[in-house]
């Protein structure tokens, strides 16, 4: 399927609309499904779930790329359902009691209005909006909200909310991100003394982990195993770069000059091993994950270093198995 979409981000920080945007400028594309950027929307002051009704009913577009903070265990969104609303998430059991009450169930009680943190105003307001959506007859949202997709039964309300023929979220933290790109063999030899800054790195070589790589991924990582703020791509070769594009990220495609846009899926709850004292007290304990891979080949594949792999680039077939879909 490649169709254009409407692409809204709703809540993010400024430096992570910018990043967003960039993916779509250099590569406009978004898998498994192919999705382009007709338009990119950003919405920032005071957001809820009634802005984000607000802009997909007033859109042209029967296709949408929705890009919000979701919650851990795939309950939900960082999103409130109205602007004074003191809960700052909504979650499917919000929607599902607002599906049955459209429906004809029983009407909204003192207790319903309690836990819901909104009042008769705003349910009327987010149902007008709602019957606005469902009647645009919207073919396939994209969310790339971290986690969704873990609750199947969650992506499904969230899909019938907006009356979609389909919906699709990742069970993974969703990375966007824009990287400087360092060419040479200087650059590979040397980039971790003069690039790699303190607290836990990752690097990824490519094509295996057990060859000299000719291009290196590499990401700093925050207490919650996640890439934060560093990062860069190395390369021996211009020739070595737009190769390992072509494999990984869009079909076709080379980098142009200046800093490169990423997009990737990210395994966060794969256990980092702390280096030091201070990593050992910010580190949150979690899980091992593995994948199929990790068990036929464990010593192969792109890396990292000593470790499971935690990076999930666009065109891998785990990107593909990593978005969960309802129908």
């Amino acid at each position: 399927m490649t169709a254009p979409a409407h692409v809204i981000t709703l809540g993010l920080a400024a430096g992570m609309n910018k990043d967003i945007r960039a993916w779509f400028e250099q590569f406009n594309f978004l898998p498994p499904l192919g999705l382009t950027a007709a338009k990119v929307d950003t919405i920032t002051a005071g957001v809820s779930f009634v802005h984000l009704l607000e802009a997909m009913a007033a859109s042209i577009h029967k296709n949408f790329i929705l890009i919000i903070h979701g919650h851990e265990d795939g309950s939900g969104l960082w999103l409130k359902l109205a602007a004074q609303q003191a809960k700052p998430h909504t979650t499917h059991l919000d929607l599902q009691r607002l599906l049955d009450l459209d429906a004809g169930g029983p009407p909204m009680s003192k207790h319903d209005f309690a836990i819901m943190g909104i009042g008769q105003a705003d349910v009327a307001k987010i149902e007008n909006l709602r019957h606005r959506v469902v009647d645009k007859r919207i073919d396939c949202i994209e969310f790339r909200s971290c986690n969704l997709g873990r609750n199947k039964l969650s992506l499904d309300r969230f899909r019938q909310f907006f009356g979609a023929r389909q919906a699709g979220a990742p069970d993974l933290h969703t990375v966007f991100g824009v990287v400087p790109v360092l060419l040479g063999p200087q650059m590979m030899t040397n980039h971790k003394r003069f690039h790699h800054g303190a607290g836990h790195w990752e690097t990824y070589n490519f094509p295996s982990a057990l060859a000299s790589p000719t291009l290196v991924a590499c990401f700093a990582l925050n207490e919650l195993a996640k890439p934060e703020s560093g990062g860069h791509i190395a390369a021996d070769s211009p020739a070595a770069l737009d190769a390992w594009i072509a494999k990984y990220i869009k079909r076709g495609a080379g980098r142009k000059s200046g800093d490169m846009a990423m997009h990737a899926l990210w395994v966060a709850d794969r256990v980092v091993a702390p280096k030091t004292r201070q990593e050992k007290r910010r580190l949150v304990p979690a899980a091992i994950v593995m994948e199929p891979e990790d068990y036929k080949d464990p010593l192969g594949g792109f890396g990292p270093e000593g470790g499971f792999r935690r990076l999930v680039l666009p065109l891998s077939e785990n990107y593909a198995k990593h978005i969960i879909y309802s129908r």
